[in-house]
């Protein structure tokens, strides 16, 4: 089977990568290997160990994609092993760091082995985060409430903020009663696929300028979402998506300038599929 004999090569892969760390590692330790590595050959392994990580996860995530809802399970493998492939590569960078540079008198062998260090622990919970809602797929179906399922209505192939149904008369920032804080609604499409929709607040005192809204999604959404944010009519205020995740989103709202006095504003809010996707068949 294809999808097994990827696993046993890139674990394997990944376990000999470490071996190798592993062992760079005790002979530094020991003294076996005392010499410093020249700084254009310790630069070069830290090039060629990074793209060796990263072409791992690329290799991992290109076989082992997320599943977009309604397509099966057949080639999902589960959470532990997206664990294994992400902390596996992320520990054979750390040890041939840790190898290669040991005891790192030099500020060069830092200035070389810490940026890649410190960028594999986003890409690392990037990697994750883009391939955990599968491992849900054939447990969380969050089914509409009926009532809501007889007024709720969308476009085929695109969703509009506007044409959202609490939407269907204008609203403005003084609309909303006070103690909604977040207000949202998830639905599927004619398609098959999850959209969430919905109003929330950001909430300023006086003299700030910019808030910070998240929104979570649970169960995770079965895609990566593409989401689209703008504050009711009323408002002057600048809505930016800082991060649209699978299990949520974060977004930056920003006043022309500071509040005079607490305040609030209302934004409405859309997260839908970020790429095509195929009709969920019956």
């Amino acid at each position: 089977m294809p999808s097994t004999a990827v696993v046993t090569a890139v674990v394997t892969f990944i376990a000999l990568l470490n071996a190798i760390g592993l062992l760079l590692v005790l002979r530094r330790f020991v003294g076996a290997l005392s010499d410093e590595l020249p700084r254009d050959a310790m630069l070069l392994t830290a090039l060629a160990a990074t793209a060796i990580v990263a072409a791992i996860r690329i290799a991992w995530r290109h076989v082992f994609p997320l599943r977009p809802l309604g397509q099966g399970n057949s080639n999902f493998l589960g959470n532990d092993w997206d664990a294994i492939v992400g902390y596996g590569s992320s520990l054979a960078l750390v040890l041939f760091a840790v190898g290669c540079c040991y005891p790192a008198y030099h500020t060069s062998d830092w200035l070389i082995w810490l940026p890649p260090l410190v960028a594999d622990q986003f890409w690392r919970q990037t990697f994750l985060d883009a391939g955990s809602p599968a491992n849900s797929l054939a447990l969380a179906s969050l089914e509409m409430d009926e009532e809501a399922a007889a007024t709720l209505a969308f476009p085929a192939e695109r969703f509009d903020i506007a044409s959202a149904p609490a939407a269907a008369s204008p609203r403005t920032q003084g609309d909303s009663t006070e103690e909604v804080v977040q207000q949202l609604f998830r639905v599927r499409t004619d398609e098959g696929h999850e959209v969430v929709y919905g109003t929330v607040r950001a909430d300023f005192v006086a003299g700030q300028r910019t808030a910070v809204v998240h929104i979570g999604f649970c169960p995770p959404l079965s895609h990566l979402p593409e989401i689209e944010a703008e504050p009711l009519p009323g408002s002057t205020a600048r809505v930016k998506v800082a991060q649209a995740l699978a299990h949520g989103t974060r977004l930056e709202v920003r006043l022309p300038a500071p509040a005079e006095e607490d305040r609030h504003i209302l934004i409405d809010m859309a997260a839908t599929p970020a790429f095509p996707l195929e009709k969920k068949h019956a």
